[in-house]
C-alpha cells in the first residue's frame, strides 16, 4: 500500500513527538484476520488504511510500540472489544479505556496525536476542578463519540471523552467513527457528528465545553452537578 504521510507530515508529527513525548506508548490495534468471517468487502479496505496508518505513526517516534493483533479472541476479550477494528492507547495513565474503532483519519488524525502525547507524559489539558471533578467519579462510563473524518467539530468531543478517560480508569472514552459502523450509527440514530452516547442514558450533539460534557456524564449517572 502506498504511504498515507506525506513528507512534511512526517517531519512535523516526527517533531511533535520529539519535543512531547516522555514515557513509552503502546498502540494496540485489533483487526481480522485475512480472509475472517468478519471480514468483508466493505471494512477490509478500512481495515488496511487504519492499520497503515498505525504503523507510519508508530515509525515516527522509538517511544511508540505498535501491537497488532489479527482474529485473536482472547485478546480481544481482555480488552473488551466491542467491534473490528479496535485501537487502544496504552500508557501509565490509561487502562484499556482510550479507544478508537474506526480509521482516525481526516479531522481524527489531530486527535490521535494529541492522545498520544497526553498519555505519553501522563497529563491532560483539562483545568484543575475539571480534573478533580472526573476523578469524584466512582461508577463506571461508556462514552461512545460518534465522528466523521470531515467533521471539523468532532475532534473536541473526542479528545474531552479521552481525557476524562485517562483521568479516571472507571471512564471508557470511545471514538466511532460513523460510517464504517453503520449498524452502530443506526442502533444510536446518528442523524448529525460529534454524537454522544453516555452509558445509553444521556445522548446529546455537538462539541459543548467540558463542564456540560461532564454534567452529562453526572446527568447518566443519576448525580446532580453543580459547579
Amino acid at each position: 500500500m502506498e504511504k498515507l504521510l506525506k513528507e512534511n507530515d512526517e517531519t512535523y508529527v516526527r517533531q511533535l513527538f520529539e519535543q512531547n513525548l516522555k514515557d513509552p506508548v503502546e498502540l494496540v490495534l485489533f483487526l481480522e484476520k485475512d480472509g475472517g468471517d468478519r471480514l468483508n468487502q466493505f471494512n477490509e479496505q478500512y481495515h488496511q488504511y487504519t492499520e497503515e496508518i498505525a504503523k507510519e505513526i508508530s515509525a515516527l517516534s522509538d517511544r511508540i510500540k505498535l501491537t497488532i493483533y489479527k482474529g485473536d479472541l482472547e485478546k480481544e476479550k481482555e480488552y473488551g472489544v466491542k467491534n473490528i477494528s479496535a485501537l487502544f492507547i496504552e500508557g501509565k495513565n490509561t487502562s484499556k479505556n482510550v479507544v478508537y474503532y474506526g480509521m482516525p483519519s481526516g479531522h481524527e488524525f489531530s486527535s490521535i496525536l494529541e492522545d498520544i502525547v497526553n498519555v505519553s507524559k501522563g497529563e491532560t489539558d483539562l483545568s484543575l476542578k475539571i480534573k478533580e471533578t472526573v476523578k469524584k467519579i466512582s461508577s463506571n462510563v461508556e462514552i461512545f463519540v460518534f465522528v466523521t473524518p470531515t467533521c471539523p467539530y468532532c475532534p473536541k468531543a473526542v479528545r474531552t471523552a479521552h481525557q476524562f478517560a485517562m483521568e479516571n480508569k472507571l471512564i471508557n472514552g470511545v471514538m466511532v467513527e460513523a460510517n464504517e459502523f453503520p449498524k452502530w450509527s443506526e442502533k444510536y440514530s446518528v442523524y448529525a457528528v460529534p454524537k454522544i452516547v453516555i452509558n445509553e442514558k444521556v445522548q446529546f450533539e455537538g462539541a459543548v465545553p467540558e463542564d456540560v460534557f461532564l454534567n452529562s456524564i453526572y446527568e447518566a449517572l443519576g448525580i446532580k452537578l453543580t459547579f
